[in-house]
């Protein structure tokens, strides 16, 4: 649990020193936090009210949350809206009363927003057959004479006969013998005696209730022990499903609760009221398998989340330069851009100016130069000029063509080696991935590279063609291939789009 400022713009930034952080970690002299919390969680869901009395000292507003339990309270609406609290006292057997804010009360829900039902009261029937279900089951089990075995004899013997087979039987195969091979005597036979239907249906409207007392809390039935519906597909999204349908409703009642009783009423250093908010970290409740975490923290990483943040979500020491969100070269906001865009232009135009300032000056030292040359016609000196700026266009192009060819094959490259670690690791086929990959990469490829998408396209399915038919063990090689000559081929692929054009 922590105490958090909201942050002006959005965000938030832990208050480790709010007053109320030592008075949630220590409630009072003989609890812990989580002593506190527990038995105010178990009030709830048994009586649908939680109460503990804020008692005022050291010169704080409140130094002290002492418990109460439900049986002693009552709550009266008073003719201003303001409630009193009358207290039972442990050591006088007194009555004692409080004003609302004296008092931290915890409700669940309600139907007239003074008291909260609890589930136990709410479902007071279901649980009740359940519980005559228990009684009588243990009482039909425990009276009813219901023998494992019966052994049948086709000679008749009498009862003294009888008796001792019987005696013998349960000396020889009882306790310590049981499960022991048995010898019967000619004529006889030994018969199981199962149980009956009637007790089998017994049993199953037990585990039927079981079940619905279940839902009345919204805790999964897997997590008592019952695992007829559960298997290893599905237990960790009915994991995930109560932290988010039993645990945050929980949470999040108690949470509005602090916040206006405790954290807000604690105002720290003059604070604006609200600003604060008390928060209990429910990742624990959404953490997966290691695979599954760690392809969220990959994804996350690229998106929102930092190095340092990730490493704290493992419980791990913070690094160095670990606070600095990592940005994809693939992915970027339209004003960056934008942004990118309008300096590589310039960057572009720089080149061509400084280019063309170095052929005058050398064409200016050999005699020429942008001047017209000597007895040359003004349409073949304009021609000429022509010329040479779509040649200085043309490697500027080239320049900055090379350089975003490089960032694709980068990634393409970097990407099909983690689609052929996974495919090696659990044996799955890697040609539909691939396939997809390219399907996706080609849209990128048209707008990095200023082509069309039928070039783009040419190119993605070529490489994705050799990649998915190429054998498992020569498929690094044909990675390696990739990385080796697709900046190049690439580059010349958008460069002859470019010419056409010109």
């Amino acid at each position: 649990m922590g105490i958090y400022r909201e942050r002006k713009g959005g965000g938030r930034d832990a208050a480790t020193d709010h007053p109320a952080m030592e008075l949630f970690l220590q409630p009072n002299r003989w609890q812990t936090g989580m002593e506190f919390f527990e038995m105010m969680q178990g009030h709830l869901e048994l009586f649908g009210n939680a109460y503990a009395q804020k008692v005022s000292g050291k010169g704080r507003a409140i130094d002290e949350l002492i418990p109460i339990h439900p049986a002693r309270v009552k709550v009266f609406l008073l003719p201003d809206s303001q409630l009193r609290y009358e207290v039972t006292s442990y050591s006088t057997g007194q009555t004692e009363k409080f004003m609302q804010e004296e008092i931290l009360h915890i409700r669940s829900r309600s139907n007239d927003g003074i008291m909260g039902i609890s589930t136990v009261s709410a479902n007071l029937e279901a649980i009740g057959v359940g519980l005559a279900q228990q009684e009588h089951r243990a009482s039909s089990f425990r009276h009813r004479a219901i023998p494992g075995l019966s052994l049948e004899s086709a000679v008749k013997q009498t009862d003294e006969a009888r008796q001792l087979l019987v005696n013998s039987v349960e000396e020889r195969f009882s306790g310590a013998h049981a499960f022991s091979v048995m010898a019967l005597p000619p004529g006889m036979k030994a018969v199981e005696l199962g149980i009956s239907n009637k007790d089998a249906q017994l049993i199953e409207a037990s585990a039927a209730t079981a079940i619905e007392v279940c839902g009345f809390f919204r805790v999964p039935p897997h997590k008592i022990g019952i695992m007829a519906r559960g298997t290893f597909s599905n237990i960790e999204q009915q994991n995930i499903e109560f932290a988010t349908d039993c645990m945050w409703p929980r949470i999040v009642r108690m949470e509005r609760r602090l916040d206006r009783d405790i954290v807000n009423a604690l105002r720290f250093q003059e604070s604006a009221l609200g600003e604060f908010f008390a928060v209990f970290n429910m990742d624990a409740l959404y953490r997966g398998d290691m695979k599954t975490r760690f392809e969220a923290y990959q994804q996350g990483v690229q998106t929102w989340l930092t190095i340092n943040e990730i490493r704290a979500a493992e419980g791990k020491n913070p690094v160095a330069d670990g606070d600095e969100l990592l940005i994809p070269v693939n992915m970027e906001t339209r004003s960056q851009a934008q942004a990118r865009s309008d300096s590589n232009l310039a960057a572009a135009n720089a080149s061509a100016d400084d280019a063309a300032d170095t052929r005058r000056k050398s064409d200016a030292a050999g005699g020429g130069g942008a001047e017209p040359l000597q007895d040359e016609d003004p349409k073949a000196h304009a021609k000429r000029m022509e010329f040479v700026a779509q040649q200085t266009a043309l490697r500027n192009a080239g320049l900055l063509a090379t350089a975003s060819a490089s960032r694709i094959v980068r990634r393409e490259a970097k990407h099909l080696r983690k689609l052929v670690a996974k495919s090696v690791a659990d044996g799955s086929p890697i040609e539909g991935e691939v396939w997809d990959f390219y399907s996706d990469l080609a849209p990128v490829v048209a707008e990095s590279m200023a082509m069309s998408s039928i070039e783009a396209g040419t190119y993605c399915r070529a490489h994705a063609a050799v990649v998915s038919t190429s054998k498992a063990n020569l498929r690094d090689l044909a990675i390696d291939r990739i990385e080796e000559q697709g900046t190049e081929e690439l580059t010349a692929l958008a460069l002859s789009t470019k010419c056409i054009t010109a």
